[in-house]
């Protein structure tokens, strides 16, 4: 996959550091533009074969997507503006702005009197609309390219989603309010006469200007004219525009973690991160849930007293105070718990406030009419604290930690199969140039829109299906289809499905497989511990059993070159001095574990060939099995096919006999209809007389019978 990832003309960057990949990143990005430039002229040329490698793929995506957000930020920062606000004449002609020329001190009291002179479409922001056309074109691709199902499948595009809709719909509310601007500004042509008046130093003029475009009997044309934001109104399109694109930047920044699993030091903690997330989510719905309860019970409390207003003395002037500020409305509710998890409501904000009533000489009746109520919340409100604080958070944190454990545990097999899901996306053909490179035309797009055109109108295809499954030639199909058609493999098309039935069935038989070895090593184990206790133990006792592992390691134990002779004479001598005592088994076991333990470990190199073989052995071990249970279903087919073809054959021949039977008597009953002919009749007669003589004849001979019968009877008595 390495290999892959870099390819035949970046496999150099695979034994580099990293901050010489670095270097070359910051030296290769200049010159992006020259690289799509060559790609999009020659498609077949060996700038055009660098592009297209997966990890020049990565860098430039990159490097778009970086540029981006530096186009929100200078929009949003707005570095493109001066930084000077006059909103006055007097300030415009004070001497704190003398250092500024006459132009720019006129333009700066214009854009803070009148909205037509504020440019909402500046060069940044159609930069930043053409990024945003362009990402919407790459995501369109994506979904024509994986299908409408595999790309619902990533949580990453719906982020995508989410933040092209707002950009989209902020800026189509800019162009909106851009010609509401211009439309009202050539109804009153009062940004031209305004400078001309500023410029010629006219100031009385041009206040008495704006007083005459701003009065009341202008509205509502006048409405687009007001350039401050505090005569605006709350759904105002410019508001609302600058909302979804204030949320839409936070998202796009969010987005960059999507980069994190490239890097080791980084992705185990995006993973983390992500977990984390689905453990929030979880988590919302119980404080959801509580945070709803307490907000009910507490407005059901307050409500008589959040809706009261009356005036009070604070610091010398009269203000206008409600009777419980934090539980005003259902609103208020929220908000005030909320934000006490994170102690930004005082405690005294919960107590009633009590108006001054007349001809009462103190305040007692008066707090003992709310004591009871104020009681009743300061209970819901602690038993509130002890739960979400308490209770939920701590909660919400042990789950964190938890997840974050389980990352650790295999923060190696998890960020390695993450950065893997992010290679897979860069691999498959397509997608080679970068936002806004992308919206460019290339020859190669003429030829697919033709290929598609022609295959969409050609009479002799199934049409889109054709067209649908050709699209579908991700990376890892095509180097499938590949590998299988040189060993002339037969490929079968494969489901998500299918495959996690096999991943499981592998566990399984590994699983399975493990616990055989495991059981035979306890049977040796137990086998031996019989062998030693028939034989007499020595006086220190048997060395102990190890504990056998849970991972048999295969190795074999390294044969030492060179033998002490000392070392080898008691092991001969051993049967013949201890033939009588019965301890020649034991002392030959000691005599072995004496030597030092058997090294059963092996290199890292000749393990991994073993745990390689091991792997291909198990995948032909499916193979073979996968293969008796097809052999065996194919015979007990062929043997149900010959079932049924012999009681077809059976029920074939009593179908002919049944016909052979209706066509004899539909010839006999054929032969009874006829009707006859006189010849017949005077046959019949003939036959009938000479009948008669034969029953005559008949009646003799039968007669005669008994008789003979009889006769017959006599002799033998």
């Amino acid at each position: 996959m390495t290999s892959i990832w870099y390819g035949s003309e970046m496999g150099f960057l695979q034994s580099l550091n990293w901050w010489r990949k670095l270097s070359f990143g910051v030296i290769y990005i200049p010159f992006v533009p020259f690289f799509c430039a060559a790609y999009i002229i020659a498609p077949n040329s060996k700038a055009s074969a660098v592009m297209r490698c997966p990890v020049i793929k990565f860098v430039t995506h990159t490097a778009s997507h970086i540029c981006f957000l530096i186009l929100l930020a200078a929009a949003t920062f707005r570095l493109t503006e001066n930084s000077v606000h006059i909103s006055s004449t007097e300030e415009l002609t004070s001497t704190q702005h003398t250092h500024l020329p006459h132009h720019e001190r006129a333009h700066s009291l214009l854009k803070e009197t009148l909205r037509p002179a504020n440019t909402l479409l500046t060069h940044v922001q159609i930069c930043i609309v053409f990024w945003i056309l362009g990402l919407l074109w790459m995501e369109c691709k994506q979904i024509y390219n994986t299908g409408a199902r595999s790309y619902l499948t990533d949580y990453y595009n719906f982020m995508d989603f989410g933040v092209l809709s707002m950009y989209l719909a902020s800026y189509l509310l800019r162009f909106i309010t851009d010609f509401r601007v211009q439309e009202a500004d050539r109804y009153f042509n009062g940004t031209q006469r305004a400078r001309m008046l500023l410029m010629a130093g006219n100031y009385t003029d041009f206040n008495y200007l704006l007083a005459q475009i701003k009065s009341k009997q202008h509205e509502p044309k006048n409405y687009f004219m007001e350039a401050s934001r505090f005569h605006w109104k709350p759904n105002d399109p410019e508001i609302v525009s600058d909302v979804l694109f204030a949320i839409a930047n936070v998202i796009s920044f969010a987005r960059t973690t999507y980069l994190m699993p490239a890097f080791e030091v980084l992705g185990p903690l995006q993973i983390s991160l992500g977990r984390m997330v689905g453990d929030i989510t979880r988590f919302m719905v119980l404080f959801a849930l509580v945070l709803f309860a307490f907000m009910v019970g507490l407005h059901n409390l307050y409500w008589y007293y959040g809706a009261q207003k009356f005036k009070m003395s604070l610091n010398g002037q009269s203000v206008y105070v409600h009777a419980a500020g934090a539980f005003q409305g259902l609103g208020h509710t929220f908000y005030s718990l909320f934000w006490s998890m994170f102690s930004q409501i005082n405690i005294n904000e919960i107590s009633v406030k009590t108006p001054d009533v007349e001809g009462r000489t103190g305040k007692e009746p008066v707090e003992k009419s709310t004591a009871i109520v104020e009681s009743v919340g300061m209970c819901l409100f602690g038993i509130y604290h002890v739960v979400i604080i308490i209770v939920l958070i701590n909660m919400l944190i042990a789950m964190m930690s938890h997840s974050f454990e389980d990352i650790q545990g295999d923060c190696d097999v998890e960020w390695k199969f993450a950065r893997t899901k992010l290679w897979m996306n860069y691999m498959d053909d397509g997608s080679t140039l970068p936002v806004p490179f992308n919206m460019i035309p290339t020859p190669k797009s003429f030829l697919y829109a033709w290929a598609f055109c022609k295959e969409l109108f050609n009479p002799h295809s199934e049409g889109l299906f054709d067209i649908e499954r050709a699209r579908k030639q991700t990376f890892i199909k095509k180097r499938r289809d590949t590998v299988c058609k040189n060993l002339e493999l037969k490929t079968e098309e494969t489901s998500y499905t299918d495959i996690m039935h096999r991943l499981v069935k592998r566990y399984l038989f590994k699983l399975e497989r493990a616990k055989d070895e495991k059981e035979n090593v306890k049977d040796i184990a137990n086998v031996r511990g019989e062998e030693i206790e028939l034989f007499e133990t020595p006086p220190d006792g048997p060395p102990p059993v190890p504990e056998t592992p849970s991972r048999i390691p295969y190795a074999t134990p390294p044969i030492p070159e060179h033998e002490d002779t000392e070392t080898k004479m008691p092991a001969r001598s051993a049967p013949h001095t201890n033939k009588k005592t019965g301890t020649r088994s034991v002392n030959r076991r000691t005599s072995v574990s004496n030597s030092g333990p058997i090294a059963t470990t092996l290199a890292i190199p000749q393990l991994d060939a073993i745990q390689r073989q091991q792997k291909l052995l198990d995948v032909r071990l499916q193979h073979l099995q996968s293969n008796t249970r097809e052999n065996n279903k194919m015979m007990d087919d062929v043997d149900f096919i010959r079932r049924l073809m012999t009681e077809n054959q059976k029920a074939l021949f009593n179908i002919i006999q049944a016909l052979a039977n209706i066509q004899t008597e539909i010839v006999n009953l054929a032969q009874c209809l006829r009707p006859p002919s006189p010849k017949a009749h005077t046959k019949q007669g003939s036959t009938q007389s000479r009948g008669g003589q034969s029953n005559s004849t008949n009646t003799s001979s039968n007669s005669a019978q008994p008789r003979r019968q009889s006769k017959e009877d006599e002799s033998k008595v």
